[in-house]
């Protein structure tokens, strides 16, 4: 093989792999998608698995629901303080209040 070749073939190679692996990562840690996150039971370790929720905001969801009891509807949740509408609407999905 030629060297100019292989090197667009490693190129391609790499592009290709770049591109991919945040696609795979965010499959592999988002929560199913079958399986809603309850923002008044989940613990902080479910809640932390919801993309940019934290553990600040995490501890800051399970404060608010013990002060002023449960969600009542998932936009509730914009209540917090560290969810916007940005984070909420990437959320939004993924959370119930069953």
């Amino acid at each position: 093989m030629k060297p100019k070749r292989l090197l667009v073939c490693l190129a391609a190679f790499l592009l290709l792999i770049v591109w991919t692996s945040p696609v795979a990562f965010a499959q592999a840690v988002a929560p199913e998608k079958s399986k809603s996150v309850n923002i008044n039971t989940a613990s902080m370790e479910d809640l932390v698995q919801l993309p940019r929720v934290g553990e600040k905001v995490a501890e800051r969801i399970i404060e608010y629901r013990q002060k002023n009891g449960p969600f009542k509807t998932i936009e509730d949740l914009k209540a917090v303080n560290g969810i916007g509408d940005k984070i909420f609407d990437q959320i939004r999905h993924m959370i119930t209040v069953k």
